[in-house]
């Protein structure tokens, strides 16, 4: 009995590991994109002035791809604000 609670509330954890990394991946990719548009306005701007330097920026993010057996059945828990004890 002990270890279907563990196993329920480590299934709980997941869940909110989930959702938070849901989340900060589409956050990762709002800053990409919003890093582009900035690029694309400096260089215009640098171009209008007639003075272009060449600043190469690379961005790239490392995805471990070991963990793609990992399956979540349900995503959709409601997240709770604040910190709770187990």
């Amino acid at each position: 009995m002990g270890n279907d609670r563990t196993l329920s509330k480590a299934r709980k954890i997941a869940q909110r590991l989930a959702g938070q990394i849901e989340k900060l991946s589409d956050a990762l990719e709002d800053l990409e994109l919003e890093f582009a548009m900035l690029m694309k306005t400096i260089d215009k701007m640098e171009a209008k002035q007639g003075t272009a330097r060449d600043v190469k920026i690379d961005v790239s993010v490392k995805v471990d791809e070991e963990d793609d057996d990992f399956d979540v059945t349900n995503t959709s828990a409601p997240t709770v604000k604040g910190r709770r004890k187990f």
